[in-house]
């Protein structure tokens, strides 16, 4: 099962099919202030394309401490953008 999908079950109990339409990427409607988004919208939007990129490397890589690559990731790209 996909980390996206444990955070979708976890946070909302939906399935992940049922995105809100303010997180699709091809919405052509003015983004909505980040802070007023549904917890979903708003960790789909920051936080999730990152993490999934750091899986991405950690699945390339496959570190000894992957926790610890993952964390290093993180931190190097959290002002990515």
């Amino acid at each position: 099962m996909r980390v996206k999908d444990e955070v979708d079950k976890k946070v909302n109990n939906k399935k992940p099919e049922n995105k809100p339409k303010s997180v699709e990427k091809n919405d052509s409607k003015p983004q909505q202030n980040i802070n007023s988004l549904p917890i979903r919208a708003y960790l789909d939007q920051t936080v999730v394309p990152l993490v999934l990129q750091g899986m991405a490397e950690i699945a390339k890589e496959r570190p000894e401490n992957p926790i610890k690559y993952l964390a290093e990731f993180l931190m190097k790209h959290a002002n990515d953008k």
